[in-house]
Parts: C-alpha cells; structure tokens; sequence
C-alpha cells in the first residue's frame, strides 16, 4: 500500500512542478533522475564499499537498459501527465503486466494461453478507451499526447523487466542507483536543446522534494523490494490498484474528472490486471504440482 501511495502521487508532484516552473517534460526528467541519483550516491556508496559490490561484465547491457528505459519513462510519463492528466497517465502505465507478458513470450517463449489473450486484449482495449482515442479530432489535435500514453506502459514494461532480472544478483538500491545515475547520464545530451528551470519558488523547490523523496527513492526503493520479494500476481494487482489512488488524489487535488467511456476503460484494465495475475499464480501452482 506505501508503494501505491507514494508512487500515485507522482502525477500529481509532476503537474504542480510543471504548472508552476513551466518547466519542459525532459529538463524534469533529467532533474530528477540527477537528484535522486547524486542522493543515493551520497548515501549508499560507502556500504558498497563495504560490501564490496562488483559488477559482471555479461550484466552491463541489462543494468545499462535500466537507465534507459527509466529515463525515457520518466520523458514521457511527464509528457503524458502534462497532455493527458494524472489519472489517464496512471490508467495508460497500469497496463505494464500485459506489455510484460507479451514480452515474456516473445523473448522467453512463455506460454501464451488463451485466458492470458483475453486479459491481454481486455487490457489493451481499456487503455485505449481511458486515453481518450473515442473524442480524439485527428484533423485538429497533436498526436503526442496519444503517443505519449502509449509509450508509458512499454517503457515501464522495460524497466520492470531489466530490473527484476538484476535485483536479485545485486540488490534493489545498487540498481537504483545505476539506473538513475546511467538515465542522468543519457538525458543530459538532450540538455542543451531544451529549456531549463532558472527561477524556482519555495513552492516549486518544495514540491520537487516531495517528488524525489517521495515518490521517486521512496516509491522506486519499495518497488525494487517487491520486484524482489513478492509472486508476480501480487504485482500485476498493485499496478491495477494505482489507479484508484491517482485518480482519486488528480479528482479532488487537480480537479481532473474521466469521462464514462474512459471510466470503463480503467475498469477493463483492472480486469484484465486481475485476469493476468490469475493466470499467473495458476501456472505457478501447476508447477508447483
């Protein structure tokens, strides 16, 4: 419930900040990632140290995909909060366990079911319906807010999966630590062609510390724990959960209200998350048989 918490109030940090600094969806991200990054260098490097952390060179393009994916995530989660709102954003990341499972039997040659189809579709069909696409005006609107949506759910997707595969040989916050640290990296190259935030009010500053110490190390730290400890239907149910959180704090924080039609697309996410999860520990106690 923490997780749900902290992480469901992102959106809501990231519109105030953007609101208030008129700060560019990447100049954010890039801040963010630095912050939380130079932060948990400070407070972790020297039980590494101790511990005496190495890293093995077969794990570098995995660790490194981290920070990719999660930079790239964080770029267009606060471009899909500013187009979209909070609650559809959530709704549209919700929909990560299908893009995972999807992956898993492409990759991994995972058994794909047709239980796991009809989630999958359930899923995907109510991410559409929650982003809007219904009262979308092609001839008139900017397709970067649909784009936007839909890439939340994929990034998140790569994210998860690079992170559950290294969390284990080297623990939740050396991962943290190198993902953010490798996505500062990455988007400080598109620095330079963006603007930056130059005057920041204690509001804004205080807000910013909200969004890294609380739904950034706070959020992400106890997310790396579960990727590490918890059955992924346990998972899949907290991404369906969020979106009772966020929606709930962007209606009587932001004012923001969804439709009918995207009411019912959170509705088939949530359902189709509740379908994977019980595929899941179907198979698992199959297995287990």
């Amino acid at each position: 419930r923490r997780v749900l918490f902290r992480s469901g109030m992102s959106g809501i940090f990231v519109t105030n900040i953007i609101d208030a600094s008129q700060c560019p969806s990447v100049s954010l991200a890039f801040w963010r990632d630095l912050t939380t990054f130079a932060l948990l260098f400070i407070l972790l490097l020297p039980s590494f140290f101790r511990q005496g952390v190495s890293v093995q060179v077969r794990d570098l393009p995995c660790l490194m995909g981290m920070g990719g994916f999660l930079g790239l995530f964080h770029i267009f989660y606060n471009k899909s909060v500013m187009l979209n709102g909070a609650s559809i954003t959530t709704v549209d990341q919700a929909a990560m366990p299908a893009v995972v499972s999807l992956a898993a039997w492409y990759l991994w040659k995972e058994s794909l079911d047709f239980e796991k189809i009809v989630a999958m579709v359930l899923i995907f069909a109510g991410t559409v319906m929650a982003s809007g696409l219904h009262s979308f005006d092609f001839g008139k609107t900017d397709t970067s807010g649909l784009l936007a949506g839909f890439c939340v759910p994929v990034l998140y997707a790569g994210w998860t999966l690079c992170g559950k595969s290294m969390v284990n040989r080297y623990g939740p916050n050396f991962c943290l630590m190198v993902a953010f640290g490798t996505a500062a990296f990455l988007l400080f190259f598109f620095q330079p062609f963006t603007a930056q935030p130059v005057h920041m009010s204690l509001r804004t500053m205080m807000l910013f510390s909200g969004l890294i110490l609380f739904s950034t190390i706070g959020a992400f730290t106890l997310y790396m724990i579960g990727l590490q400890h918890i059955q992924a239907g346990v998972a899949g149910i907290l991404a369906m959960s969020e979106i009772i959180f966020a929606g709930v704090y962007a209606r009587f924080l932001l004012g923001e209200h969804l439709d009918l039609i995207q009411i019912c697309g959170a509705g088939l996410v949530i359902t189709g998350v509740i379908g994977l999860s019980y595929c899941r520990t179907k198979n698992k106690n199959i297995l287990l048989k």
